[in-house]
């Protein structure tokens, strides 16, 4: 009987002991945040800092590959620039080369050429005493000798009707109103003035000057196809104006400014070579000497 309420007791007892042992392991976690098993709060910072830790390297990484790449668009971006301003600074110092081209003529053109007077008719002659000569009376009373009757002939055709008289003052007024208005700098204005003047006197004595202002109108204007056909004209119509040799020579500026390097080279060296004492030629060995500057 002792035995037996002995071995209760100590089952009680074991029973117990068990209780508060796991009691306490529960609580543990609680009470002692850094166990030894690994999975303390220690060991979190540590993994939270190696996760910062590779996250910085990997942002770094593709912070440093952006300013790298947006450092390559910034370059090639300034050399677009770069580009692009010196395409600008060109096309500036050729427009300005155009005006002061342009200006130079018209300067030396601000007298437009006089206009052709018709010569009066010349009196008959007389002899020493101031009286005209005599015919001899009966060389002029002989009568033609009579045809035979033939068949009536046809009628011919009637005359065309005559050319309407031109007044010079008004024709004159005309190409200096265009003239004028190219002074002026009103360059589309004048191209319509010049134009109406050639189709208005297509012959008249300022006609080769009239079509030689309205090329150099279009070419200040940087339409160089209307330029080139309007200077070809001027050749072709008028080879002997005194326009035709700056005709020639701009016929190479257009090809100069058109890229095609070759023709103007071309052209340049005909206006050296046909026109070597003119201004003409002197402007074309400017050219050429720029163009062998820019390695054209």
């Amino acid at each position: 009987m002792m035995t037996k309420t002995k071995f209760a007791g100590w089952m009680a007892a074991g029973l117990a002991y068990a209780v508060l042992a796991g009691a306490e392991t529960y609580d543990r976690p609680y009470d002692q945040p850094y166990d030894q098993a690994g999975y303390g709060a220690s060991t979190l910072d540590e993994r939270v800092a190696r996760l910062e830790k590779r996250l910085s390297g990997e942002t770094l990484m593709e912070m440093a590959n952006r300013i790298e790449k947006l450092q390559g668009e910034v370059l090639r971006l300034r050399g677009t620039v770069e580009e692009l301003s010196h395409e600008l600074d060109k096309a500036k110092r050729q427009q300005r080369e155009m005006y002061g081209d342009l200006d130079q003529r018209l300067k030396a053109a601000a007298t437009p050429p006089p206009m052709m007077t018709v010569p009066p008719v010349a009196a008959a002659p007389t002899d020493a005493t101031g009286t005209p000569p005599v015919t001899d009376p009966g060389a002029a009373t002989v009568p033609p000798p009579v045809a035979a009757p033939s068949a009536p002939a046809a009628a011919p055709p009637p005359p065309p009707p005559p050319a309407p008289v031109v007044d010079p003052a008004v024709r004159q007024a005309a190409y200096q109103k265009a003239f004028n208005t190219l002074k002026e700098g009103k360059y589309t204005e004048a191209i319509r003035d010049f134009k109406g003047y050639v189709a208005n006197y297509p012959s008249g004595d300022n006609t080769d000057s009239a079509y030689y202002w309205l090329a150099e109108a279009y070419y200040v204007n940087r339409d160089f196809n209307s330029a080139r056909d309007t200077f070809r004209k001027l050749i072709r119509d008028f080879p002997k104006s005194a326009k035709v040799p700056d005709a020639h020579l701009k016929l190479g500026f257009i090809e100069y400014e058109n890229g095609q390097y070759g023709a103007a080279r071309e052209l340049l060296n005909s206006v050296v070579k046909s026109y070597p004492d003119s201004s003409a030629a002197k402007m074309a060995e400017k050219r050429l000497e720029r163009m062998r500057q820019e390695k054209h």
